[in-house]
């Protein structure tokens, strides 16, 4: 996940799971299983946990963000109907929604609400709320529409655009969705944070759907229903959340997590070493061992679910030269820059999908590293040593991310691996959340080539390939405009297959395009980190890094 992207709608995933399912009645989602490599006990009750992320949220409204900087602070605060268990990209557990069930033909669902869940201004959770959540999504003003990239990507578009048909409240603890069409992801999309359920009374008082007069998106607010409440949030300082005692489920221990921004790597390590902060997420694999060898401290990993590429422009000369980009994927040594930049925590990917997926090909025989290849490549284009392909090359600032660390480190290996096969390389870089991942960066097709990557939110070839080759339309994906002869019709095809293995079959096809036209070049699959304090016990991973706090408690 990141801010910036067209999805591609997915028709196809495990029909199954639309069908009846439920969660433990008055047991949060927390409650449930899930490893931690945490000291036994009984947690212990109170404290503060001061916690360093990358940055802080891109607003604070649920429905508007897509980055998982955001999604930290808000999924404390805010629930969905249903969620992912704790520790599972797949399986599926009630939340809001103590059960469900979907019709054969996956036009139609019915959720059963969980009873007595107040929102935390005091207001009922009940079934007209939630369908007052799903119309304003439905119904969100254009000047809005592009920052609720979530709903627009896995429902099609607004309004009339919208795949949802309906909305309506049965009774007061029950809601039918009606679908125009079958979207069997549609239950899967909905563990999103972006699909939280939303106080109606705070979104009217707070002019949510005004996009001059909202505060909704900026200031802290009661809305939510979950085990935190956001009382306090300074931009580019903190966010302050405080245990909702009079929350539904398992109360969390904490009494309070005080989130900070810190954009270096190296920095959250030190206020974790000063004692300043009690943990952080995206830890350097340079910094690894440091950690592991201090007896104060732990780490957590993350089962990877993530693929750092190098985004390749292919309508811009000279990337619409396949040569070009083939010698582009025999420069690259990847394995060189999983022992070096993520200090052996990566594997070379192969695939724009986590080899943890059930749709990951392992036919799909990768580029071999092979500088000679690159230079013959390039004089079959017609380069020499006194005509050099010329390439602007991107990458961000002021960020880190689980597939991308050290975004200069990546950004100079690679340079200087282009350059030793005859590549003129024109530095160039921007500043992740302002300008790198918006319309006027990347997201628009302006970058040639450029550093990337993706955290998947659920296990569809959709969430990957959808993301990066999808089309709007007949227009594809600005960032890579790529759309050879036929790969419309061969994703068209797999996102129809609706049986497991028949879409892992079409899929396959859309995978290998890629491939030998070189879309572009997928780089790794990295493990990602935590580090805490000893004192620091409880908390619960996720490989897509969707977590929450409530199980965390200190021991002194």
């Amino acid at each position: 996940m990141y801010m910036g992207r067209w999805k591609l709608l997915s028709v196809g995933f495990a029909l199954a799971i639309v069908l009846a399912a439920c969660g433990s009645p008055g047991t949060s989602p927390s409650g449930s299983a899930g490893g931690s490599g945490t000291a036994s006990g009984t947690p212990t009750k109170g404290g503060t946990l001061v916690f360093a992320g990358a940055r802080l949220a891109a607003s604070l409204d649920p429905a508007l963000i897509s980055d998982g900087e955001s999604f930290r602070i808000l999924i404390q605060v805010y629930e969905p109907l249903v969620d992912l268990k704790p520790g599972s990209a797949t399986e599926i557990q009630g939340v809001l929604a103590e059960s469900w069930e979907g019709d054969p033909a996956g036009t139609e669902y019915t959720f059963h609400l969980r009873k007595g869940v107040k929102f935390q201004d005091g207001t009922d959770m009940n079934a007209a709320a939630v369908v007052a959540n799903f119309d304003r999504w439905k119904n969100l003003p254009k000047e809005m529409q592009a920052d609720a990239y979530y709903y627009g990507a896995v429902m099609g578009g607004f309004g009339a655009d919208s795949a949802i048909s309906k909305a309506e409240a049965v009774d007061d603890s029950t809601v039918k969705i009606t679908l125009k069409q079958p979207q069997p992801v549609f239950l899967t999309a909905l563990t999103l944070t972006p699909f939280s359920i939303v106080s109606p009374k705070v979104l009217t008082a707070t002019n949510a759907n005004d996009p001059t007069k909202s505060k909704f998106g900026t200031d802290p607010s009661l809305g939510g229903t979950g085990p935190f409440k956001l009382t306090g949030y300074v931009p580019d300082d903190s966010a302050t959340l405080e245990r909702y005692d009079d929350y539904w489920g398992t109360k969390a221990n904490l009494d309070k997590v005080i989130i900070k921004p810190i954009s270096d790597p190296t920095a959250r390590l030190q206020a974790l070493q000063a004692g300043t902060v009690q943990g952080y997420d995206l830890v350097a694999p340079r910094d690894v061992k440091t950690i592991t060898d201090n007896a104060d401290l732990h780490l957590l990993k993350r089962p990877s679910f993530n693929v750092g590429y190098l985004g390749l422009q292919v309508s811009k000369p000279p990337l619409d030269d396949l040569k070009v980009r083939q010698a582009i994927a025999y420069a690259i040594n990847k394995q060189a820059i999983a022992d070096t930049i993520y200090a052996g925590l990566a594997k070379p990917a192969k695939e724009f999908i986590s080899p943890a997926s059930q749709f990951f090909d392992d036919s799909i025989q990768d580029y071999a590293y092979d500088p000679a290849k690159a230079k013959s490549l390039l004089a079959e284009a017609g380069y020499s040593d006194t005509k050099k392909p010329s390439i602007e090359f991107w990458y961000p600032t002021n960020v880190t991310r689980p597939y991308m660390p050290d975004p200069k480190g990546l950004f100079e290996a690679i340079t200087q691996q282009l350059e030793a096969v005859g590549f003129t390389i024109k530095p160039n870089s921007a500043d992740w959340s302002t300008v790198y991942t918006s319309g006027d960066g990347e997201a628009g097709g302006n970058y040639q080539m450029y550093l990337l990557g993706w955290t998947g939110d659920y296990d569809d070839p959709s969430d990957w390939y959808g993301v990066f080759f999808g089309f709007q339309g007949d227009i594809p994906n600005l960032e890579h405009g790529f759309n050879p002869p036929g790969f419309k019709a061969a994703l068209d095809k797999a996102n129809a297959a609706l049986k497991t293995a028949e879409r892992k079959t079409a899929y396959q096809d859309v995978y290998k395009m890629v491939h030998d036209q070189v879309g572009s070049v997928p780089l790794v699959n990295a493990d990602t980190a935590l580090a805490f304090t000893q004192a620091v016990q409880g908390y619960k991973v996720n490989p897509t890094g969707s977590e929450r706090f409530d199980s965390i408690y200190l021991t002194k």
